[in-house]
């Protein structure tokens, strides 16, 4: 057989294929039910939670305040000790 030929029959077996009516129906319905199934963890929530308490916002940028200050009084420290740390 020739290549047009044997697309041709690929081309009619393609079109007998059937679909059963419920089969979207099935699908959106299982898209629905993962959509709704509980989650390990949402940052979505995570973030709705935070924005809503106003100690949270302030809490989490305190930590970040002093993990920077950490941070930089780390590097101060190496470059004042010329790279060596004693313990």
């Amino acid at each position: 057989m020739n290549k047009k030929k044997l697309y041709e029959l690929w081309i009619e077996k393609k079109n007998q294929v059937e679909i059963n009516k419920s089969f979207p129906d099935k699908v959106m319905n299982r898209i629905y039910q993962y959509e709704r199934r509980p989650k390990w963890f949402d940052i979505q929530r995570l973030i709705e939670i935070i924005s809503a308490h106003t100690v949270m916002k302030d809490g989490l940028v305190v930590i970040g305040a002093l993990v920077g200050f950490i941070r930089v009084m780390y590097v101060i420290t190496m470059i004042l000790s010329k790279g060596v740390l004693n313990g």
